[in-house]
């Protein structure tokens, strides 16, 4: 999947602190208008970073890039993200030549596809939402889906629950970026957007829980997440493939929720795919740099995105 799209904004400051092992060759340039960059050359693999991010990284969290061959312009290759506060990242296994390096904020969550939403509120109500394509999903075809409040879409009904459970085994078909206890009644609080678009010449389908609150109308912290269905009908009719994206996951569930954690992934009632960390407490959140959702990534270079494919109404391996 190409990432055209995808927003990067680099950055670097120059209060940046170095520590390189073994005391290679260190200089420091200046990049572009935008931001700066680091030119190393190593004489092992492992590089010492104390970072000071600037003030305009809103809510601290950053990436750090870097490529071996410094072009006009750099194809940056992700490494690594930073979690929010955090002043040091070791970086080992790179190549034993030059190296240049730099920060930036990378948002996995695609642009457009806001065209309508669902109304301020808690668990309903859903919406039954036209695909602009066909999808085979699991050997039905669908044209249609509801649009739910509490992060997951559905086929063959809506659905209002708020305390989230296991998806293999649920009985109904589903796909969850984030099932949790979304509420939208706080103004802080944007609501669920959907609509059509494009990615990457292919007609595509998003919905976005972006910057959402949960019960009971809090907004204190917020959801990011993002779920784009892609038309590849030029591969065989009902063929698509899907992206789960993360921004921002600051809070697991509602004050009704029983405590219990989301989940995240799709199934056909029977089986199913849950992503890694699907149901246990802490396990999604952006404090959590092990396995937070925006630190990682699956069949992407993006932070914050999972890719699948579904070829003849299948996951693809």
């Amino acid at each position: 999947m190409k990432c055209s799209r995808d927003v990067f904004t680099p950055f670097f400051v120059l209060a940046l602190g170095i520590g390189i092992a073994c005391n290679p060759a260190l200089r420091a340039q200046s990049g572009d208008s935008n931001g700066s960059w680091l030119k190393i050359t190593l004489t092992n693999n492992t590089a010492v970073f104390t970072v000071y991010a600037p003030a305009t990284n809103a809510n601290g969290v950053f990436d750090l890039y870097f490529n071996t061959n410094f072009t006009d312009p750099p194809r940056w290759a992700w490494l690594q993200r930073g979690a929010a506060g955090q002043t040091n990242l070791v970086v080992s296994n790179l190549p034993p030549a030059q190296c240049f390096f730099t920060l930036g904020v990378t948002n996995a969550i695609r642009p457009g596809f806001t065209n309508s939403s669902l109304p301020r509120e808690d668990d309903k109500p859903s919406v039954l939402a036209t695909l602009p394509f066909p999808i085979n999903f699991y050997g039905a075809n669908y044209s249609n889906l509801y649009v739910n409040n509490n992060g997951n879409v559905t086929f063959d009904g809506a659905q209002s629950a708020y305390v989230p459970g296991n998806l293999i085994g649920l009985g109904f078909k589903i796909i969850a970026p984030y099932w949790a206890d979304v509420d939208t009644f706080n103004l802080l609080s944007d609501v669920v957007k959907y609509g059509s678009g494009t990615m990457d010449g292919h007609n595509a389908f998003g919905v976005d829980w972006v910057n959402v609150g949960y019960f009971s109308a809090h907004a204190d912290k917020l959801l990011s997440c993002q779920l784009v269905i892609i038309d590849r009908s030029d591969i065989a009719s009902g063929d698509f493939d899907m992206e789960f994206n993360y921004d921002k996951v600051q809070w697991q569930y509602g004050d009704v929720s029983g405590g219990s954690p989301p989940h995240a992934g799709y199934a056909d009632g029977v089986s199913g795919c849950e992503l890694p960390g699907s149901g246990v407490a802490d396990a999604f959140l952006d404090s959590n740099v092990a396995t937070g959702l925006i630190y990682h990534n699956l069949n992407s270079s993006v932070p914050g995105r999972y890719f699948f494919s579904f070829r003849s109404g299948q996951p693809a391996p």
